[in-house]
């Protein structure tokens, strides 16, 4: 009786991990270019935190460490924290939107330019008023 019992335990546990295993890995995305961003209805979770952590906020550059020029980008919060950065509804006046489309220069060299979709899609957020969402 002890060892059916055994048995069932270990071949519960064996399929629990195979599920957690066969659950991860494919969905992280660790390439920028691999974020494509809807025409509408942008999300701050699913596409401009991602894009903006593989592209802007890493060591060096606008992580909570480093926060090149005191600015940070690892969060929401954080990013309006910096006055003009985004300006809610408003692409054209946001900062943010300037540097990222390259009509404002970036003060440094910066490792990933973004491609036609995630600029419209940055540009889309702050139009639909920048949410937190």
């Amino acid at each position: 009786m002890f060892n059916i019992l055994k048995r069932i335990t270990v071949v519960g546990f064996i399929g629990a991990i195979m599920i957690m295993i066969a659950s991860c890995g494919d969905n992280i995305i660790t390439d920028p270019s691999e974020i494509v961003f809807p025409d509408s209805n942008v999300s701050y979770k699913s596409h401009v935190l991602p894009l903006l952590s593989l592209s802007c906020a890493y060591i060096g550059c606008h992580n909570d460490e480093s926060a090149a020029g005191n600015l940070r980008l690892t969060s929401h919060i954080a990013m309006f924290q910096h006055t003009g950065l985004i300006i809610r509804f408003k692409p054209d006046n946001s900062v943010l939107i300037q540097t990222i489309e390259g009509t404002l220069p970036h003060r440094a060299t910066y490792r990933q330019d973004f491609n036609v979709n995630q600029k419209k899609g940055m540009r889309m957020w702050v139009l639909e008023g920048a949410k937190d969402n």
